[in-house]
């Protein structure tokens, strides 16, 4: 009985974790902001879901959408370029 209790509450947890790992701010963005986060590579996608503000809190889903706003402006070939640009030149780097 312990067994399947255990099972049960291993086989709960692992179907609950991804969706507790899933970006809630996906539902959020607009079908041009998907498309423009769609279009940057997997690790740019990375960085921007792993962003932070200077207090250390996650960058909220208006602040990532409105990157992406500015990232849109750009041909879908020097989205990344300009991904990096921000990162390098105009955002504050964290330690």
């Amino acid at each position: 009985m312990k067994f399947l209790l255990l099972a049960g509450f291993l086989a709960l947890s692992m179907a609950a974790a991804p969706s507790a790992r899933a970006d809630d701010c996906e539902g959020k963005l607009t079908a041009q902001e998907q498309a423009t986060y769609a279009s940057l590579p997997p690790a740019d996608q990375q960085t921007l879901m792993n962003f932070k503000m200077r207090n250390g809190s996650p960058a909220s889903c208006e602040f990532r959408a409105g990157l992406l706003d500015m990232l849109g402006n750009d041909e879908p070939a020097k989205r990344p370029e300009a991904f990096h640009y921000l990162l390098e030149n105009t955002l504050v780097r964290q330690k």
